[in-house]
């Protein structure tokens, strides 16, 4: 008796599979662009394996359907993957080098289990100074940094270009540091902040002068005039007062000396050196 009723709490603890924690609920989650985001699925039991297949959809808006996510092809080829570690419970997604294009209604679905809905929103670049100007001085052999920013330092632009206006040819033209005016002397300077697009231009020419824009999409985008200066004149160095004064008066004391010695008469020195009479005059 007390066998059959083991064996029949083992067949039903076992029959149980997967139940999904946040069943029938819908989680918000925000990312940056360029970035990586976890969307959470999970089994009460970590350990509990989903008997049946577990499948992840996204809700196509146009269509309005429901499209399995595969890494296989579409738009998530060798983007998304399980990172369930040694937790056969864990069926969490992992969805890298985001797009705003990524943004949407996800679904996580396992069957006897439960479902989970998430809804992502991917933030793309907002420019500060969107669609402004500002104009930046610099002189002639020196560096200037030109700046932009996304207003979230952590999302990263799709693509992004820096141009400069054409005047004579009344268009803006990309700069490249490969060739060209710009060959080797430009630089981006983001440092570990993907959203930093400020460009560095080295080694300046009244040439350099001009209207610049950095681009992120059609209507985000900022402006920087950059005036270039000759050299300002370079100042006299900095001599300490203290040596002034030494080297004052070492220079009085030589003019003094040599003063003192000019005026000094000379003197003459006679002496007899035998008895013949011959006599050895010196002049000191």
């Amino acid at each position: 008796m007390l066998l059959t009723f083991y064996l029949l709490f083992i067949g039903l603890h076992v029959s149980e599979g997967c139940t999904l924690v946040n069943n029938s609920q819908t989680l918000h989650i925000t990312a940056d662009t360029g970035g990586s985001v976890l969307l959470p699925c999970y089994c009460t039991d970590l350990q509990t394996k989903p008997k049946a297949e577990f499948t992840w959809k996204k809700h196509n808006t146009n269509r309005k359907t429901w499209e399995e996510i595969s890494s296989e092809s579409g738009q998530s080829r060798n983007r998304v993957q399980l990172v369930n570690g040694h937790s056969p419970g864990n069926l969490s997604l992992l969805i890298s080098h985001l797009t705003e294009e990524d943004g949407g209604q996800y679904q996580c679905f396992v069957q006897a289990g439960g479902h989970v809905y998430i809804v992502l929103t991917v933030k793309g670049c907002t420019l500060i100074n969107n669609k402004k100007s500002q104009t930046i001085t610099a002189h002639t052999g020196g560096s200037v940094l030109l700046p932009c920013y996304c207003t979230d330092l952590h999302a990263k632009p799709e693509t992004f270009t820096w141009e400069k206006r054409n005047r004579f040819k009344n268009r803006w033209e990309e700069l490249y540091s490969e060739s060209g005016q710009y060959r080797n002397r430009v630089q981006l300077v983001n440092g570990h902040s993907p959203g930093n697009l400020s460009l560095l231009i080295s080694h300046l020419t009244e040439k350099d002068r001009g209207e610049y824009r950095c681009n992120v999409t059609e209507s985000e985008h900022t402006y920087v005039r950059l005036t270039v200066e000759g050299n300002p004149p370079q100042s006299l160095p900095f001599v300490p007062f203290a040596l002034v004064t030494v080297i004052f008066l070492h220079i009085l004391v030589a003019v003094v000396y040599h003063t003192k010695r000019n005026k000094d008469p000379a003197r003459v020195h006679c002496s007899t050196a035998d008895g013949d009479g011959d006599g050895v005059v010196s002049l000191e």
